[in-house]
């Protein structure tokens, strides 16, 4: 009952912004991506059962589909290139989910749903008529939400709190985490697991570094509290993320913000290594991140970027195996393709199969090629900027894990930077377009709204 209730009290006010078609479901979907498995493990806690299958696990899910409604309901506001950006990517998931179907039952639509909804929050990001105010809140969202988590993962560093114990005895991740001791366990905070939460809040961390405009609070010390979390994670990825996204910024744009960037990064990393004597445990994380330095002694690394068992599945079955074929989509279905592989391009192309992962490919290509044009129409523009940035990032990060099925803040700023808004920075005249498109379609809604009052 406990947890049906709270299922309910999550998804409700997500419904309602939805049908008042207001920009806080943005910042609502961050909050409950952030904090649902926390609550889930509360409830499970409180119940004293573990529930594998429990209703607070899909609200992120159920909530990004409200935002993906949102976009398809406004699809036509896009430009001609951000159009066929995105349906080469709808019908590369839309080929892997019919073989899915085929192949994997119900695990597709699971996975399935996960694909959409980050192609969902793009799209939402595109269409939505959001001046940069509102954007820029979406981003402030993501960073307090960030901070707030890497301020629990501390806590439970420290801790251990009794309900993220009992979740760990529960999934069997003794051991895989560490020991269920104060100092001694892998930090995953209010997240799925560690390598959801070093990646959320590495690439949360990159706009909070490299400007200003996205400064939480005071700036600094938020930002340095989100990137020793990360530490606490014991996963690389986060860290990775973080360090291309401060590193390729200025590099993509022009020296850009780069004397702030390094000053906050080398302060970040040179604070927590300097405190780590006094931090209890901290020879461990020390020791695990400066593996960095000698990757290509790395057998875990290694085994991501080598994927000599993994090419055979793709060329041995070129249709592909169908979304729900890896992950924990794997493990609902049963089907067992042995498809172990961590790597993001690895999971994309035996689920696509070589259509689907050309499509696909398709929409990445086209998407750069609109980036770079509108940097080269010299618009001035901080989510052009971002979001160039994370392209590069996403496109090494794949390499370690899917992105394309994990919540992130890099799909809003993509989504804005296919914002007619941003190419009407270009063209005053196809502003002023927008500008009265927007004021007529608030009208309309105003006229609705009394008409039903």
């Amino acid at each position: 009952m406990l947890e049906l209730v709270t299922f309910l009290v999550i998804i409700v006010p997500g419904l309602l912004l939805a049908l008042r078609g207001s920009t806080f479901i943005i910042d609502y979907t961050i909050l409950v991506f952030v904090f649902n498995r926390g609550i889930r493990r509360l409830v499970d806690y409180y119940n004293g059962s573990f529930n594998p299958f429990s209703l607070i696990s899909i609200t992120p899910i159920i909530m990004l589909g409200l935002v993906f409604m949102g976009f398809l309901w406004n699809f036509n506001v896009l430009g001609t290139r951000p159009k066929q950006i995105f349906l080469l990517l709808l019908a590369a998931i839309g080929y892997g989910m019919c073989v899915g179907i085929a192949k994997n039952g119900a695990a597709c639509i699971f996975q399935g749903s996960e694909y959409l909804a980050t192609i969902g929050m793009m799209g939402y990001a595109a269409v939505c008529p959001a001046d940069d105010k509102t954007a820029d809140r979406w981003l402030k969202t993501a960073g307090v939400a960030a901070l707030l988590a890497a301020l629990y993962g501390w806590y439970q560093y420290y801790v251990i709190p009794d309900w993220d114990a009992f979740w760990v005895r529960e999934v069997g991740f003794v051991g895989y985490l560490g020991k269920l001791e104060s100092t001694q366990m892998s930090v995953f905070s209010t997240f799925a697991e560690r390598g959801v939460c070093a990646a959320f809040l590495g690439l949360t961390a990159i706009p909070m570094l490299v400007s200003k405009r996205w400064k939480v609070g005071f700036g600094y010390p938020e930002a340095v509290i989100v990137v020793s979390c990360i530490f606490l994670t014991m996963a690389r990825s986060g860290i990775i993320a973080a360090l291309l996204g401060v590193v390729l910024y200025p590099v993509l744009n022009k020296g850009k913000n780069s004397g702030r960037i390094l000053i906050i990064a080398a302060l970040a990393v040179g604070i927590f290594f300097a405190a780590s004597s006094k931090i209890p445990g901290a020879d461990r994380i020390v020791e695990r991140f400066q593996s960095l330095l000698h990757l290509s002694e790395d057998d875990s690394f290694q085994g991501r970027i080598n994927n000599s068992m993994t090419w055979p599945l793709i060329f041995n079955n070129p249709v592909g195996y169908g979304i729900g074929s890896s992950g924990m989509a794997d493990r609902i279905s049963g089907t067992n393709y042995g498809i172990s592989s961590d790597n993001g391009w690895m999971q994309l192309a035996t689920a696509l199969g070589i259509p689907g992962s050309l499509l696909f490919l398709g929409g990445l290509l086209v998407l750069w090629s609109y980036l770079s044009r509108l940097n080269r129409l010299g618009i001035q523009d901080d989510y052009l900027s971002l979001a160039r940035t994370f392209f590069v990032v996403s496109l090494v990060f794949m390499w370690v894990s899917n992105l394309f099925i994990d919540f992130s803040i890099m799909w809003l700023v993509v989504g804005r930077a296919l914002s007619p808004f941003v190419i009407a920075k270009a063209d005053p005249e196809f502003r002023e377009i927008l500008e009265a498109r927007n004021a007529e379609a608030a009208s309309l809604a105003h006229y609705s709204v009394s008409s039903n009052q």
